[in-house]
């Protein structure tokens, strides 16, 4: 194989300064990283260090079965362990081992499942993961991309609500799977994220856990402005919330063209500061988003992705988008011989065409069943005291819901499972032994008389006998999304939290309306816009609420600031006045208090 530049994995042209990136050819890698040309499982071979952080060190490398740029990051948890300059192996220091096998493990779990989400568009693909010199190894993919705080300066320090909803769109749907398989990122920040030439997210450098929060053994890496509360605290619950945190302001980042405060420093003050020039083109159902995302108290944040997607997608034509995804798709009738004459014939013809043939078909089964009684010696016989030497097949409604045909049997009995939780009837089909399966039909639908999130259709129908095939039995059930029609609750007076998750419980989306009020204390909900309580609305409606600012103050305290404390999650102060009375101030400089 040719000679290779170890600084960017190019053919050498023998020159001691690579031409194409300046790397020496007589530099020499420190230790404790690996020697330059080493090579890992007989394939990759490794260049110089590209980056270190407190868990691991990656290399530019080339694959030499793909023949292909790789980068190759490795487990060095710093402090923990040593390497062995005699065979480049991780030996753990004396009194680490066991912390250092925990990592380990950790930090190859958490690739191994990375290596899994490689079709997601906004995670980092995973090619290879493996052991060796007594430590683990991930193999990542190189591609073009430029740095996300590069890419927002390149578009002039902030994007438009329109253009950053499908750039971070892709990476929530990819944060809320990997997060419900038990996968945490832990460190979204612009950092930690990559632009595409195609235009798309990519979230890099995952490490395990405890890199991501103060007061473990290895050293913390947290991002100011990006880093939870929760993260600065050894005793702190790191969850999906605190991965709801890191988004939010990363978003606010793309939106605003600066981070929110240290999370520390808004322990004390929870606002955020952003202009006012910003302000007025984010529409009132994504401010709120961010308020919410963004909370310091953790019982007031968004709880998970779904409810951060909901909230951002508040917008009308968002929900229209929704629909149109979940609208079944049409199947065009196939024109078959004949057709022509077809549509000669009215509807009505046709239809009475058709229940003929259908009478005539059912009077021949009926007659061929009659006659033949396929059921017959199948059941026990029933006697009684004054015919004891009748017997009659058991009809359908006489077997009780608990029959069951011997397993034997070409024929099987329906259960029914409407009004049960899809995993009560998977649980059902599991104690089977394999005799039927429970699938979850594609789109739920809406019942007025289940509940929501049970059971509320089911086909074949239960308590029904049908033949059992050759492929066995398999019973689809539909899940309920409640009745279609939702009560508006009474939210005049709550809190505009209260509010937002008691329409939240009902499908409906939320926008907002700010007007000041005498009597309405700050944040809390005046009315709706367009409707009162117990009004009827569809399903996944956008009803808009009046939320009060609080009293309008006198326009001699008027000042050039608005204030949005997002621990209050909404208090808006009018700068109107400020601004036509300053000749000198202008809506670039000015700045609202979130």
């Amino acid at each position: 194989m040719p000679e290779l530049c170890y600084g960017c994995m190019r053919e050498s042209t023998g020159e001691d300064v690579c031409p194409a990136c300046g790397f020496d050819k007589n530099t020499q890698q420190k230790a404790p990283f690996l020697p330059l040309g080493k090579r890992l499982k007989d394939r990759y071979i490794i260049g110089k260090i590209i980056s270190n952080s407190p868990d691991s060190a990656t290399y530019i490398a080339f694959d030499e079965k793909q023949k292909t740029v790789v980068n190759i990051r490795e487990f060095l948890p710093a402090g923990l362990c040593m390497r062995d300059p005699s065979d480049d192996s991780v030996t753990p220091n004396n009194g680490c081992e066991s912390t250092y096998s925990e990592y380990l493990e950790e930090f190859k779990t958490i690739y191994a499942k990375v290596k899994q989400y490689g079709e997601l568009s906004a995670v980092i693909n995973i090619l290879d993961v493996f052991d060796e010199n007594n430590t683990g190894y991930a193999v990542e993919e190189v591609e073009e991309v430029i740095p996300f705080e590069e890419y927002i300066e390149r578009i002039g320090d902030t994007m438009e609500w329109d253009n950053a909803r499908p750039l971070f769109m892709p990476l929530l749907s990819a944060l809320s799977q990997m997060n419900q398989d038990g996968l945490y990122h832990l460190g979204v920040a612009p950092e930690n994220l990559v632009v595409t030439a195609a235009g798309k997210i990519k979230l890099i450098n995952f490490s395990i856990n405890e890199v991501r929060q103060k007061g473990n053994k290895v050293a913390d890496v947290l991002y100011s402005g990006c880093s939870a509360p929760e993260q600065y605290d050894e005793n702190g619950l790191i969850d999906q919330q605190t991965e709801i945190y890191g988004f939010t302001a990363t978003l606010f980042y793309a939106l605003a063209g600066k981070l929110p405060a240290d999370a520390l420093k808004r322990k004390d003050d929870g606002r955020l500061l952003i202009s006012t020039n910003v302000v007025k083109k984010l529409p009132p159902h994504v401010v709120s988003a961010l308020a919410n995302g963004l909370q310091v108290d953790r019982e007031q944040r968004i709880p998970d992705f779904e409810t951060m997607r909901a909230q951002l997608s508040a917008a009308p034509t968002v929900k229209a988008i929704q629909e149109e995804i979940a609208r079944p798709a049409v199947v065009p009738e196939v024109e078959e011989e004949g057709e022509e004459e077809k549509k000669g014939l009215s509807n009505f013809a046709w239809g009475l065409i058709a229940a003929i043939i259908a009478l005539l078909i059912f009077s021949a089964a009926g007659f061929f069943w009659v006659s033949t009684n396929p059921f017959e010696g199948m059941f026990h016989q029933n006697t009684s005291e004054t015919d004891p030497t009748a017997a009659t097949a058991t009809t359908e409604a006489d077997m009780g819901e608990d029959f069951t045909y011997p397993r034997d049997s070409e024929f099987f009995r329906v259960p029914s499972f409407v009004g049960l939780k899809l995993e009560e009837a998977q649980e059902k089909a599991k104690q089977s032994n394999g005799e039927y399966a429970v699938v979850r039909t594609v789109d739920d639908a809406f019942s007025d008389t289940v509940a929501e999130g049970f059971i509320c259709e089911q086909s074949p129908e239960g308590r029904t006998t049908i033949n059992r095939g050759n492929d066995g039995v398999t019973i689809s059930v539909t899940i309920s999304k409640g009745s279609k029609q939702r009560a508006l609750p009474d939210v005049e007076g709550s809190t505009y939290e209260q509010a937002l998750k008691s329409l939240t419980n009902e499908h409906l989306l939320t926008d907002v309306q700010l007007e000041f009020n005498d009597d309405i204390p700050e944040n809390s909900v005046i009315s709706y816009k367009d409707h009162k309580k117990g009004d009827k609305v569809e399903y996944g409606s956008v009803v808009t609420l009046i939320v009060s600012l609080g009293k309008k103050p006198d326009s001699s305290s008027s000042s050039s600031a608005s204030s949005f404390t997002a621990s209050d999650a909404i208090s808006f102060i009018d700068d109107s006045s400020a601004s036509d009375s300053s000749a000198s101030s202008s809506d670039d400089t000015s700045s609202s208090e979130w």
